[in-house]
């Protein structure tokens, strides 16, 4: 979520090199056909809003595809994405990444990139080679706390009406401490309600125990404070020794005021290609197993 980032010389080279082991597999993969998709979202806070991306499809014998949406976080597309859409296809899963900031950084509130993501969920069920019932939503640190929230079934009818709702939900380092907020009643975004009740559709969260901008232990937290009904839906995973977006191209410090569950601080990301590829292979198999992908 951080801008203007301090950087090496050594971390970048060690970044890129390391980045370009892990997609050395990643590009021995099916054949992909890619369409571009574009539209204005009509529930949106602000005027103009509108959603971009490219969808990739990968080869199959089968009529309809599961799919997945990709939010990134802040500024704009890094590369993570890309990184996880390519295993994604691979494994015979349509991927989107959408651009839905629009270089206008993050707002004041997830809530304004709510409509983005269920408006691009019903142009994915629109679509004639998706299987509406099997797309699901993952995002990082921003996108992950949207494809956390997208989880409550109080929102999903909000903009959805209830006829479509997302299949499996994956949020990286999704800043527990604001969900946690929600349900302590202490957010000034959302009330409790959201996290009464939920689509029951899978949701895994993953962290590092060296996330700055959270607590080693919060996402683990917050499932034990879900309530009884709804903690069954959830699951996480926490990487020992993991900074916040372990899974980036080159590490970086940067200040940034969400930092320290929204205090204030320095960020530390440290890139970790080992642990990047071990994420990714969890995301593949976890939307695999959820989606019934090939």
């Amino acid at each position: 979520m951080g801008v203007w980032p301090v950087k090496t010389r050594s971390s970048f080279v060690v970044g890129i090199l390391s980045w370009t082991c892990m997609l050395c597999t990643a590009n021995a993969q099916a054949t992909v056909s890619i369409e571009k998709m574009a539209f204005q979202v009509v529930d949106a806070f602000e005027p103009g809003a509108s959603v971009s991306g490219e969808l990739r499809i990968p080869d199959s014998k089968r009529d309809r595809l599961p799919a997945v949406l990709i939010l990134h976080s802040s500024p704009e597309f890094d590369g993570r994405g890309a990184f996880y859409a390519e295993a994604l296809n691979q494994a015979g899963i349509a991927t989107v990444e959408i651009d839905y900031l629009r270089g206008r950084g993050i707002p004041a509130t997830p809530r304004h990139n709510l409509p983005h993501a269920y408006e691009t969920l019903q142009y994915l069920a629109g679509h004639p080679r998706i299987d509406p019932k099997r797309i699901g939503i993952m995002g990082f640190s921003w996108g992950g706390i949207i494809s956390v929230l997208t989880s409550s079934d109080e929102l999903t009818r909000q903009y959805t009406g209830g006829a479509l709702r997302f299949a499996a939900h994956v949020g990286l380092y999704p800043l527990c401490w604001v969900h946690r907020a929600v349900l302590a009643g202490t957010s000034k975004n959302f009330e409790p309600t959201i996290y009464q009740k939920v689509t029951g559709r899978p949701v895994h969260i993953l962290d590092g125990d060296k996330d700055d901008y959270d607590d080693p232990d919060s996402c683990e937290r917050l499932v034990a404070e879900l309530p009884v009904e709804v903690r069954a839906n959830f699951s996480v995973t926490i990487y020992p020794g993991a900074t916040f977006a372990w899974d980036s191209r080159f590490s970086r410090t940067y200040r940034d005021i969400d930092v320290n569950k929204g205090t204030g601080g320095m960020a530390h990301v440290v890139a970790e290609p080992e642990i990047a590829a071990r994420s990714r292979e969890l995301v593949v198999k976890y939307f695999g197993k959820h989606l019934g992908a090939e």
